[in-house]
């Protein structure tokens, strides 16, 4: 059906909407050809969101490690523009669940799509390696070349992301017993290691790189990246919302009243009768 219109489809005998995720009928839930009360109760959040997405059972180790990108990228105070946002809509009045929304929606491109970037970046560098047509190298000057930069390294705050380590000793220890090959944590380490030698300094890993990394290792479509970070932050911005919620404050704005916070550069009333 890929390409097609939903009309198309629809008037060559489809139905209007098709899926393969669910079919919900009278008193029978069947996901991905299995009933809803076999699943619940037997699978965690993370193998759900999985078999979901991708159609798979997720092994019980693979799960825990999935289901630790999500526990890292959960909330990273109101410095995070998510965070912050669905605090002061908190305070204006809205239902509890825009608050919620309002920080969703800060989620894009520049805010939470570092993930998704890194995953195809690593996704087409392991490719291009198998088939002979590029190294890490070789990507990597593709990439600058193209004016891009490399996602997944460096942080505005951290220089040693106690994240980061604990995500990679997890990993690690999947790597030695087998469930996941290591390939794309592997990857990340040698641009790490290729980029910190042409800028002459250290560069360090940052969450959305390890988390891009080890979403490769289990097979997750970069194009999902951003939407799994929604989940994973939306835990946050939940409790961030609520606790402003309840200390009761009103229109509670980005910055405190005060000229060197925010300052007019356009033209005085007086410029303007001139």
């Amino acid at each position: 059906m890929a390409g097609r219109s939903a009309l198309e489809t629809y008037k060559k005998g489809g139905a209007w909407w098709e899926t393969e995720i669910s079919d919900c009928k009278k008193n029978s839930i069947i996901i991905r050809g299995k009933r809803v009360e076999d699943l619940i109760g037997n699978v965690t959040y993370s193998q759900m969101l999985y078999f979901l997405l991708v159609g798979e059972e997720l092994s019980e180790r693979k799960a825990t490690l999935f289901e630790s990108v999500l526990v890292a990228g959960s909330d990273h105070g109101p410095r995070a523009p998510s965070i912050a946002a669905a605090r002061m809509a908190a305070t204006c009045g809205v239902t509890f669940n825009s608050a919620v929304a309002t920080g969703i929606n800060m989620l894009g491109d520049v805010h939470g799509g570092a993930v998704e970037g890194a995953m195809s970046i690593l996704y087409a560098t392991k490719e291009a390696v198998d088939e002979g047509r590029g190294s890490v190298t070789e990507e990597l000057d593709r990439l600058l070349q193209a004016g891009k930069k490399l996602p997944g390294f460096g942080h505005q705050l951290h220089d040693d992301d106690p994240r980061v380590k604990r995500l990679i000793e997890l990993s690690q220890l999947l790597i030695e017993e087998g469930d996941i090959s290591g390939v794309y944590l592997r990857l990340l380490e040698d641009f790490r290691q290729i980029i910190s030698h042409r800028k002459k300094r250290t560069l360090t890993i940052n969450v959305d790189g390890i988390s891009a990394a080890i979403q490769c290792e289990l097979g997750v479509p970069s194009e999902a990246a951003k939407g799994i970070f929604a989940l994973s932050r939306g835990m946050g911005i939940v409790a961030h919302a609520y606790e402003e919620l309840q200390k009761g404050m009103l229109i509670k704005g980005p910055c405190p009243n005060g000229e060197a916070l925010v300052r007019y550069t356009g033209k005085s009333a007086r410029e303007e009768g001139e």
